[in-house]
């Protein structure tokens, strides 16, 4: 037998060579700093030059539309509530995240409430309170004449259905005319109590209860109805679109050194620590490492056992 077919025999039957080589591979970097791992210039201007070639790349942009549609077509027919097709495990703790009180910062939902479709918003739903309002108000007057009769009862009856008719007409009329007035003022009311009311601490849990309960309403709402929602976006274009905000991310000048101040200042914070110290109490290393080890493992073992891994081993010993 020669040494090459020794050798593959060797690492193809003696599951603890492969092993060996995957725990050797792992220790050794774990053992070298952080700051060795990891270049942040050289990393920063490969991840820019990956992303501006599949940016620019026609195919990418096909490729990412083929599979969305194939997901699409995948829930074609399908029925029912979403929430059986979401984990239970997962939804006690993403409702306790949603529930936890949070007081956000009035300067910023101002920022965000205060827009032109926002105010358009609360005008339109204010305009159409008030007009309901007075119309309700207006249809509690009599609107048919009373019986009269004779005497002086008569009199005061007809002259009450007479005001009556007066004050309707005439809130009706002034109503046309000062709600839009008075909704110039009162947009803004609103819109500071909005504002004043998503900020309380007092209403913390109430807010958190809502998007808790928002969880459940959009879970038991049947999955149809959001492939329609899918649909009305236009996944064709908004593959487009979204292809578009990649490229000008990408054609950006100072993506880059972006990238790269980034990574310096997370290799900054290890120091000169190894990889395994800098990980040392966050429960990754243990966590994570048998779970890379197998599957490196189960792939070592395809690749030794392949075709191509042979003939490359076999030129390199100078074996035909």
């Amino acid at each position: 037998m020669s040494t090459a077919d020794a050798l593959l025999d060797r690492l193809r039957q003696d599951d603890a060579v492969i092993e060996g080589l995957v725990d050797l591979v792992l220790d050794d970097l774990l053992a070298r700093p952080v700051s060795e791992l990891v270049d942040p210039a050289w990393l920063a201007e490969r991840v820019v030059e990956g992303l501006r070639v599949s940016a620019d790349d026609q195919r990418t942009e096909d490729w990412v539309r083929e599979h969305l549609q194939a997901a699409l077509d995948r829930t074609e027919g399908a029925s029912g509530a979403l929430r059986p097709r979401v984990p239970g495990e997962l939804l006690g703790p993403v409702k306790d995240l949603l529930r936890r009180p949070y007081v956000p910062d009035p300067v910023i939902v101002r920022a965000l409430l205060d827009h032109q479709a926002m105010n358009d918003l609360l005008r339109a739903v204010l305009s159409q309170t008030l007009t309901d309002f007075a119309r309700t108000i207006k249809s509690t007057l009599p609107q048919k004449p009373l019986a009269s009769g004779r005497g002086r009862l008569g009199n005061l009856l007809g002259a009450a259905q007479g005001v009556a008719a007066v004050v309707g007409a005439e809130l009706e009329r002034q109503l046309e005319g000062k709600v839009q007035v008075f909704l110039d003022g009162a947009i803004g009311g609103a819109l500071d109590l909005s504002v004043a009311r998503m900020c309380a601490p007092d209403l913390a849990d109430e807010f958190g209860a809502w998007r808790a309960d928002g969880l459940d309403a959009v879970l038991d709402l049947p999955v149809e109805r959001y492939r329609r929602e899918l649909e009305k976006l236009d996944p064709d274009g908004l593959v487009t679109d979204v292809a578009a905000l990649v490229r000008a991310v990408a054609r950006w000048d100072g993506l880059s050194e972006a990238l790269e101040a980034a990574l310096k200042a997370a290799v900054a914070e290890a120091g000169d620590r190894s990889a395994k110290d800098f990980l040392s109490g966050s429960g990754l290393e243990e966590g994570w490492r048998p779970h890379v080890r197998d599957l490196a493992v189960e792939r070592a073992r395809d690749v030794v056992a392949s075709e191509p891994f042979e003939t490359w081993l076999r030129g390199l010993m100078g074996c035909s």
